[in-house]
């Protein structure tokens, strides 16, 4: 009887798992000027002083790297191995196969988005994705986040996973082009080094960052940021040599 049982969980448990979708959408964002960084009083002393960029027009995935997705690098790429959990094997556990892979190191994330004929957004490609022309505080708006909008707040562990939302969760959280989760869920590196004093001197068009630094720079906030890690300006480095348990990946490319 109790095997009986265990077999009519597992099939239970297996058929309530959405089917994973092949996330390749990008969004194209025209070029343009917007006001990058932020001096309002909310703004923390890395986000001064706003200042205008000029980029030229280039696309950003419209989603997280999903574990589907990552796990199709891992079949081509038999020398690269999967993240810190969610895996059986080298196989997304069915549960994740829809949940933004996380555990990225900075280069892991940029030798994906290369296999997949991208690159790293830029740090200023990822705020104008989030911020729009219209300087939105939010991706979605100006709205403070809630549980309708993005997953963050959570405390204190991953759960194996679980307490990450699907790629394509909140609806009413995407940005004016369809970007989901720029804000919560997993935070995401970008292409540039990390300087708490770079928009002093940052160039008008299409800025890169330092030529070189100690960290790169994490954007977007995740599952267990306070709120204001959720907001379009709000940058912060750390170790490009640690797999973070909030810490995901998204590709661009140049229109180009």
């Amino acid at each position: 009887m109790q095997n009986i049982i265990k077999i009519i969980c597992f099939w239970l448990a297996m058929s309530s798992q959405v089917e994973a979708i092949p996330y390749s959408e990008m969004a194209s964002i025209p070029a343009g000027e917007f006001v990058m960084g932020s001096s309002d009083e909310k703004a923390k002393s890395n986000e001064n002083p706003s200042h205008s960029v000029y980029l030229d027009s280039f696309y950003i995935d419209k989603f997280e790297v999903s574990f589907k997705e990552f796990e199709e690098y891992l079949a081509a790429n038999p020398k690269q191995y999967p993240t810190i959990t969610g895996w059986v094997d080298r196989k997304a556990r069915p549960d994740m196969l829809n949940k933004p892979v996380f555990g990225f190191q900075w280069k892991r994330c940029k030798k994906y988005c290369e296999w997949k004929g991208k690159r790293l957004p830029t740090e200023a490609e990822w705020e104008r994705a989030a911020k729009g022309i219209d300087g939105r505080n939010y991706p979605w708006g100006n709205e403070p986040p809630d549980d309708k909008r993005a997953n963050f707040g959570n405390c204190c562990f991953i759960q194996k996973g679980s307490v990450l939302s699907p790629v394509d969760s909140f609806d009413n959280g995407k940005s004016a082009e369809g970007v989901y989760n720029l804000g919560g869920n997993v935070a995401e590196w970008v292409h540039d080094w990390y300087d708490k004093k770079y928009y002093k001197k940052s160039p008008y068009k299409n800025p890169k960052g330092p030529v070189k630094g100690k960290h790169h720079v994490i954007r977007g906030g995740a599952w267990n940021s306070l709120p204001v890690y959720l907001r379009s300006s709000s940058r912060y480095g750390d170790s490009d040599a640690k797999d973070y348990y909030g810490i995901g990946c998204r590709c661009a490319k140049s229109a180009d």
